[in-house]
């Protein structure tokens, strides 16, 4: 375990503990899936206190820029494992712990983004925290009325087989996200141990608009318009008691209920299309964990989790006016789901730790649709990590895993996509990926500071999720057989005090992954569908002024050339290198200015479609469709003061 304390931190401007953690040396923060049910294995990779938050709705990012770096005593980071902690199957974890002297916090958080064309959108947050020992109060408040990088400016041009011009078109793209949240927490001693409670509201205003011009060739102009209107409630439990001096229970417990309006409109030429669709979906959880630690060098956990999931869906298709029916127009997807759990941690000596353990999950899903059905799945996951530290600064992690993906219950059902003017049906026949895992980690810390990680991982895949045709032309998500992927990966944290400038780092990360899986229709090798190739990542900041000042520039190398394939269309996208900068001033303990200048040089997305009029592998290319847009720069500004 590497602990952080004030010192470390002492001549830096990070307001908040996700500055801090985002600081951590050889550290890469993981907010983990809140859309994934359940809680095992999705709540990222940051602890509170020794504890993951019983929240999904609210994100780990959010819940992390909401405590202010005062209220934070120190940060450990735990690698390869510690007796007492709920590791969610993770081999780094950082837990924040915070004081425990008695404090009370007033903040005002305004920030807002602002860009070339004068639009300005606000974030307010304002929020309330008391906390003396265990006992703790929280409430927030917080009203966006923003945009997304789905606002932009390109044009699309399509062309035959032969490279002749059909249409050049000018494409204006417009959305606003106009968001209210209301989030509190109470923490309090019962029955024993100590009681967390966690509620959230939100309610989401999301209209966006796509307009096609044409300026050269025959083509047809198109507009689009959609509208969703999203409300969800969150209501969760953590309690924790512990059963004399070597073993502990925790038990959390979790409510969601949600519903989604959905309307879009689509006018391409005098073509005429409408999409609208209702959604209700719900989740219950119960998880129970029982920790014993039988000498300083082993360990036990057990436990287990039942969970109740619901989706009702009803959509509705038309065209020119005309219902057109969609394989499972209305779908009632429930899942039920238990899980069993045990873990054992020996660390024989100091430089190996030796964890192991074994999740069985039994699981029934329901889909009352077109052509009710329902299936049972079983599956053992088991799991052996091996942790060697060879010297005092270097460690090697070996792992192996048998995971199971979770069904998205929106592949269940239909769905549009208006800028494009496609359908895709639903499909109940889903199987779950299953994904057998090898992964090998080395990391080297040096300079007080510095950290390298290199990773190489291997997984073998069955039951691949793709594109699959379904009868009457339509396409939907479904099961394509078996791949593999490799993923070579490694992460740089170099500090420069060593070589002369003081306060300052530069942070890196990069990944290349290799995939092959079979293509359902060509019956060619191919890479995944979205796989990402290549990415990369860095950035270089400095603490100035005694802590009074950070400023940095952050870099990406982009997307290059991920790919989709449906049945009638072949697809890329591909997003260019983006540059921005920043500054953090806090001129006082109690108020904190930061200003971003993003997207320097006005990035460009790159999409292409090879659109076919049947299936792709046996039909005469109908057009090649090449899509520019660009979001412009942008300045970001927070203000960020205590009361």
């Amino acid at each position: 375990m590497l602990v952080y304390g004030p010192e470390f931190f002492a001549n830096t401007a990070l307001p908040t503990a996700l500055d801090m953690v985002q600081r951590l040396p050889g550290f890469t923060l993981d907010a983990g899936n809140g859309d994934a049910r359940g809680l095992a294995g999705n709540t990222g990779n940051v602890l509170i206190d020794g504890k993951p938050p019983a929240s999904k709705t609210d994100g780990l990012g959010e819940i992390l820029r909401r405590i202010s770096a005062a209220s934070v005593a120190r940060i450990e980071l735990i690698r390869g494992g510690a007796p007492g902690i709920d590791m969610q199957g993770r081999a780094v974890i950082a837990n924040v712990v915070l004081k425990r002297t008695a404090a009370t916090e007033k903040l005002i958080n305004f920030q807002s983004y602002i860009y070339r064309d004068g639009y300005v959108g606000p974030d307010v947050t304002l929020q309330y925290a008391r906390r003396d020992g265990d006992r703790r109060d929280e409430v927030s408040l917080e009203l966006i009325s923003d945009r997304t990088s789905g606002t932009a400016q390109g044009s699309r041009v399509r062309r035959d087989a032969a490279g002749n011009l059909l249409v050049r078109q000018d494409l204006d793209l417009w959305d606003r996200d106009r968001t209210a949240t209301l989030r509190s927490s109470i923490r309090r001693a019962a029955g024993g141990g100590l009681l967390t409670v966690n509620g959230r509201f939100d309610y989401l205003d999301y209209p966006t608009s796509f307009i096609a011009t044409t300026t050269e060739g025959s083509g047809s102009n198109t507009n689009a318009t959609d509208i969703t209107r999203q409300w969800k409630g969150e209501l969760g439990a953590n309690w924790t008691r512990s059963l004399g001096t070597t073993s502990e229970l925790e038990v959390i417990a979790l409510q969601r209920l949600g519903h989604i309006s959905y309307d879009s409109a689509t006018q391409i030429g005098d073509f005429a299309s409408t999409f609208g669709q209702q959604s209700r979906n719900g989740e219950s959880v119960l998880r129970t964990i029982l920790r014993h630690k039988a000498s300083k060098t082993l360990s036990f956990e057990g436990g287990g989790e039942i969970a109740y999931n619901f989706l009702d869906n009803r959509t509705t298709y038309t065209e020119e006016g005309l219902p057109a029916p969609l394989p499972d127009e209305k779908v009632f997807v429930s899942e039920i789901r238990g899980e069993l759990f045990g873990l054992a941690r020996w660390q024989p000596s100091a430089p190996v730790t030796l964890e192991a353990g074994l999740r069985t999950e039994v699981s029934r899903i329901k889909a009352d649709g077109d052509s009710p059905r329902a299936r049972s799945f079983f599956y053992p996951k088991p799991r052996v990590q091996l942790t060697l530290r060879p010297t005092a600064h270097d460690q090697l992690r070996l792992r192996v895993e048998q995971s199971v993906s979770q069904l998205d219950f929106t592949n269940f059902v239909a769905a549009t996509e208006i800028n494009l003017g496609t359908v895709r049906a639903g499909n109940a026949d889903l199987v779950p990926e299953q994904t057998l895992t090898f992964e090998a980690v080395v990391e080297h810390r040096f300079w007080g500071k510095g950290a390298l990680e290199l990773g190489a991982k291997h997984e073998a895949t069955r039951h691949v999720i793709d594109y699959i045709p379904l009868e009457g032309g339509f396409d939907a998500i479904g099961n394509i057989g078996t791949g593999t992927r490799d993923t070579l990966s490694t992460t740089l944290t170099l500090p420069f005090d060593k070589l002369g400038i003081k306060n300052a780092r530069l942070r890196g990360n990069a990944s290349l992954v290799h995939s092959h899986v079979t293509d359902p229709l060509t019956g060619e090798r191919r890479r995944f569908a979205n796989e990402v190739p290549f990415t990369c990542s860095g950035s270089f900041s400095q603490d100035l002024f005694g802590g009074r000042f950070t400023y940095g520039v952050y870099g990406s190398c982009g997307q290059p050339d991920a790919r989709l394939y449906r049945v009638a269309e072949y697809r890329t996208t591909e997003v260019q290198p983006s540059v921005e900068i920043y500054g953090i001033w806090k001129p006082s303990k109690k108020l904190a200015i930061r200003l971003d200048a993003g997207n320097l040089i006005n990035a460009a997305q790159r999409y292409g479609r090879d659109v076919y009029p049947g299936e792709r592998n046996g039909s005469p290319l109908t057009y090649h469709e090449r899509r520019v847009q660009r979001r412009g720069q942008y300045m970001y500004v927070q203000i960020r003061r205590t009361l």
